[in-house]
């Protein structure tokens, strides 16, 4: 488990150092996303950036309603979940 953890520490001060340095104008252009080759759509970075980070709450979301009706607790994957005490 800690070379996981270390290695999503790496990945993560990687990513934040990346994103801190795209300036400001470069998340208003319109950025193609490819799929399979091809361009699917073409959006902001701004926009790119919301529907990643609403795409993981979605699938927060999704592993609770799995999880839930089996009787397993819901992990706190990007914060405390209801089922953890603080």
């Amino acid at each position: 488990m800690s070379e996981i953890i270390a290695e999503y520490d790496r990945n993560h001060d990687a990513l934040t150092k990346r994103l801190q340095a795209i300036a400001g104008p470069r998340w208003e252009e319109k950025l193609p996303f490819m799929m399979g080759g091809q361009e699917v759509m073409r959006e902001s970075g701004y926009e790119m950036a919301w529907g990643f980070l609403l795409d993981q709450i979605h699938h927060r979301g999704q592993l609770s309603t799995y999880l839930r009706p089996m009787g397993a607790k819901v992990p706190a994957i990007y914060g405390p979940s209801a089922d953890e005490s603080m």
